[in-house]
């Protein structure tokens, strides 16, 4: 083969593979199913378990807070028995939980979103009175290891209140009202204490 030739022929194989590349790396930009809306971020526990529950939720509710600890606590005991998704349903007498949201699902598209929810429930009283709780906000995002600078260009972004909009009018479609507010395999239980009620009796007919 001339020499000419074996030059173009290594030229097209080269660029062959970078534009394979650059495909793969489209493909999965376009297909990451966290990819800028949360996604799988606000999911936890086994896509099988048994018991799968939605979850209403606002960050300022103080319900909320022991029902997220409940949740967490259960998982740990039943490993492997429940999924459970947050929906957000900031509202409007709670002059933070809107906010609270937007940082949780800057939070969720970095990858951090349990680990944020979790804090801020623990933290609820330290900031829920406070003139101004972004500093609070910011403080655990710092924590939990978040990239600051995406941070503030996300809560800036216009599609992050929209998810949370159209989050809480799912909400209002399926007939919520209040929080915290759970859909456990389809059956909405409302409260902190109907949720521990349903998971109790859940659990022990599947030992039965």
């Amino acid at each position: 083969m001339p020499k000419m030739s074996k030059l173009k022929a290594t030229l097209i194989i080269i660029l062959a593979c970078f534009g394979l590349i650059v495909g793969i790396k489209m493909f999965g930009q376009i297909f990451r199913p966290d990819d800028q809306s949360g996604g799988l971020a606000k999911v936890k526990g086994s896509k099988n378990a048994p018991i799968q529950i939605i979850e209403y939720a606002d960050f300022q509710c103080p319900a909320c807070a022991k029902g997220a600890r409940h949740i967490k606590n259960f998982m740990i005991a039943n490993p492997d028995k429940v999924q459970v998704e947050l929906k957000y349903y900031p509202l409007p007498m709670h002059q933070h939980s809107f906010m609270a949201s937007r940082y949780a699902e800057c939070a969720s598209r970095q990858g951090k979103f349990w680990e944020f929810q979790d804090l801020v429930f623990e933290r609820q009283d330290q900031w829920k009175g406070l003139v101004n709780a972004m500093p609070a906000f910011d403080a655990i995002s710092q924590e939990i290891g978040l990239d600051m600078a995406q941070l503030n260009t996300c809560l800036r972004d216009p599609k992050v209140e929209q998810m949370i909009e159209q989050n809480k009018a799912d909400g209002n479609q399926q007939g919520v009202k209040s929080t915290p507010s759970y859909f456990i395999n389809g059956k909405m239980v409302v409260g902190y204490q109907s949720l521990a009620e349903e998971l109790n009796r859940l659990i022990v007919e599947d030992k039965n």
